[in-house]
């Protein structure tokens, strides 16, 4: 693992981190639907994976509002989760979403 801090002072800053040698890990590749989801409405989903009582990873994405005139179902792919380390593991994984807007148009 690479790791600066920095200070931000305002512009554009670059962070040359150096080099990484990828040492094993673990990935989880999440996929769920959302059913009924209006239009015109941005979505919020957080992913969780627990081992035992502890959160070991986390992800939150913002869905695009989609423009049709009825409630349709979004299937959402690709969310994934990384773990330090090799070995198996025993998780929980939570997924929960809420809308971001509350019944106003969103036009991105």
């Amino acid at each position: 693992m690479l790791e600066r801090q920095l200070e931000l002072e305002g512009g554009l800053t670059v962070c040359r981190l150096g080099a990484l040698c990828p040492d094993g890990g673990q990935a989880l590749e999440c996929a769920l639907r959302l059913e009924g989801v209006l239009p015109g409405r941005r979505v919020a989903v957080r992913v969780e994976a627990l081992e035992g009582d502890e959160e070991r990873g986390s992800r939150v994405v913002v869905l695009p509002p989609h423009q049709g005139p009825e409630p349709r179902d979004v299937a959402v792919e690709g969310i994934r989760l990384y773990f330090e380390g090799d070995g198996p593991r025993a998780l929980t994984v939570r997924a929960d979403a809420h809308y971001v807007d509350q019944g106003g148009r969103c036009l991105l």
